[in-house]
């Protein structure tokens, strides 16, 4: 299940891309990654149910898509050096380049498009990191919650 995907995913990467880029969100949203992923891997299993059309979503889709998140936080980094925890994170680019050109990229069905865009709206955004509110990607038999930026 969901669960399984998110431990394989996780259990794959090393110390070294935990600490491939310096900027404090990049660990929360590698675990917003690992969630979206693992959803996109589960909804495979459910044939026209989950995707209209068999896609061939694999690891390299996570990959890309890691580096790509690096690359954008750095950058930011580099822009706007402020103290930690503001400097700001290029969320419109990020959904944008993972729902339409890595994952998206293999995606044909515009009803298909349509639901990993709006997983991506559903997952990515300054909520994550709101104090007040916590955020919960799911409550259902157990809490998919972000974890600290230190304990991934």
């Amino acid at each position: 299940g969901l669960r399984a995907n998110m431990r394989a995913t996780l259990a794959k990467l090393s110390d070294d891309v935990l600490d491939e880029c310096s900027h404090w969100a990049f660990r929360p949203l590698l675990f917003v990654l690992t969630f979206v992923h693992a959803v996109v891997i589960e909804r495979k299993k459910f044939g026209k149910l989950g995707w209209n059309v068999a896609y061939a979503f694999n690891d390299s889709d996570f990959a890309i898509s890691r580096r790509l998140l690096a690359l954008y936080l750095r950058k930011s980094l580099s822009l706007h050096e402020g103290p930690a925890g503001e400097d700001p994170v290029p969320w419109a680019s990020l959904r944008f380049l993972v729902g339409e050109a890595m994952y998206g990229g293999r995606v044909s069905d515009d009803m298909d498009r349509r639901v990993l865009s709006t997983y991506l709206e559903e997952y990515m955004g300054d909520f994550l990191f709101d104090t007040c509110q916590p955020f919960f990607f799911s409550r259902d038999g157990h809490d998919y919650k972000l974890p600290a930026a230190t304990s991934l």
